[in-house]
């Protein structure tokens, strides 16, 4: 399969803000395994311990490829670090909803409409796990 030409362009991006990890799936990223690997990867340099909570946000047309999706049901089976899932339209919300009923992440997962209630949730979460390390 012949290379791209040109720089590659990251189909997510990811940073801290507060006690929370904000991660977003960029508009029409094409979503495979060498990405879900770099979003895991990236997202242990932020935060080594697994203690802090992710805002997941996905834009229009973010399309995942089967292996990808497959990589990320296992990843899911371990670790407890909390995700919140900010769901913007019904699509979304279906497809998040699935995900959590049907591979049912080791860690809490949930499907928000408002970033506020998000927020309120995973630093509950949060607050929840430090405890309970203490």
């Amino acid at each position: 399969m012949p290379m791209e030409s040109g720089p590659r362009v990251h189909p997510f991006e990811a940073w801290e803000e507060g006690e929370v990890l904000r991660l977003t799936l960029l508009n029409k990223a094409s979503i495979d395994n060498w990405v879900i690997k770099d979003i895991l990867r990236l997202l242990d340099l932020l935060d080594p311990h697994g203690l802090r909570p992710v805002l997941v946000e996905q834009e229009d047309l973010v399309r995942m490829t089967p292996e990808a999706r497959l990589l990320l049901v296992r990843a899911c089976r371990s670790g407890d670090r909390p995700v919140a899932f900010l769901a913007h339209d019904i699509p979304e919300r279906i497809q998040a909803e699935f995900f959590a009923r049907f591979h049912r992440p080791a860690f809490p997962f949930r499907v928000f409409g408002f970033r506020e209630e998000a927020e309120h949730w995973l630093l509950g979460q949060r607050a929840v796990k430090v405890f309970s390390l203490s």
